[in-house]
């Protein structure tokens, strides 16, 4: 699944570079927004709230701190190790990507590549995912009532309305083209899931093929 999101980021990416259909997606969607939602609108404070969900800062400390409790329960540093490098990587990643598109964002009045925005991807968006997923396998590895209560489904459902929440919010104060967001959903979902089965908080087991059964021995053939 991680691969064919990777697939879907890197076509989502190469139609946004040559300005094909999402483009009008982008300008219709836009219109939208800034005719309903930004700029004073009675959805701009709600959208600013939503947007909070995907600020760097305010995931980062909950994580760190699931991430120390988690390395503490289960007597390794493997979570706080997962938690640094994907802290860095992602943003270096998510940076060199903003800066080869150079997106511009829907408030300079204009959509022009590689004319020095950030726009694109929406780091808010893959924060969000990455960052409140984590944090929740965390939580639910610490035993008891919260292993109790955050089930895979409901430990899944959560990321996915918390990174939809960071998205709409920054579509609703039309800091991001709607592209924007879309990639940065796929790319937080495809690292999420990477992280997951690679065993964020021990190695995932090895996939061990069972060895074949030796074949009976035939009985010799009498004299």
């Amino acid at each position: 699944m991680a691969g064919v999101l990777a697939v879907l980021t890197v076509a989502l990416t190469a139609d946004v570079l040559s300005r094909g259909v999402t483009n009008r997606v982008d300008g219709r969607m836009h219109a939208l927004i800034y005719a309903h939602l930004s700029y004073g609108g009675a959805l701009r404070i709600p959208s600013v709230v939503l947007s909070v969900t995907g600020m760097r800062g305010v995931v980062a400390v909950p994580l760190i701190l699931a991430a120390i409790l988690a390395a503490r329960r289960h007597g390794s540093l493997r979570p706080v190790i997962v938690v640094a490098i994907l802290g860095v990587g992602l943003a270096v990643g998510v940076y060199l990507l903003k800066q080869g598109v150079g997106r511009t964002a829907p408030t300079s009045g204009s959509d022009k590549l590689h004319a020095g925005g950030q726009s694109y991807p929406s780091g808010h968006a893959v924060n969000a995912i990455v960052g409140w997923g984590l944090l929740l396998e965390y939580a639910a590895s610490l035993g008891g009532r919260l292993e109790r209560i955050l089930t895979v489904r409901r430990r899944r459902i959560a990321t996915a309305v918390i990174g939809a929440a960071a998205g709409f919010g920054m579509l609703g104060q039309d800091y991001h083209w709607s592209t924007d967001v879309i990639a940065g959903w796929l790319i937080g979902a495809g690292v999420l899931m990477v992280v997951l089965a690679m065993g964020p908080i021990k190695p995932a087991p090895a996939q061990v093929t069972p060895a074949a059964a030796p074949a009976p021995a035939r009985p010799s053939p009498s004299a």
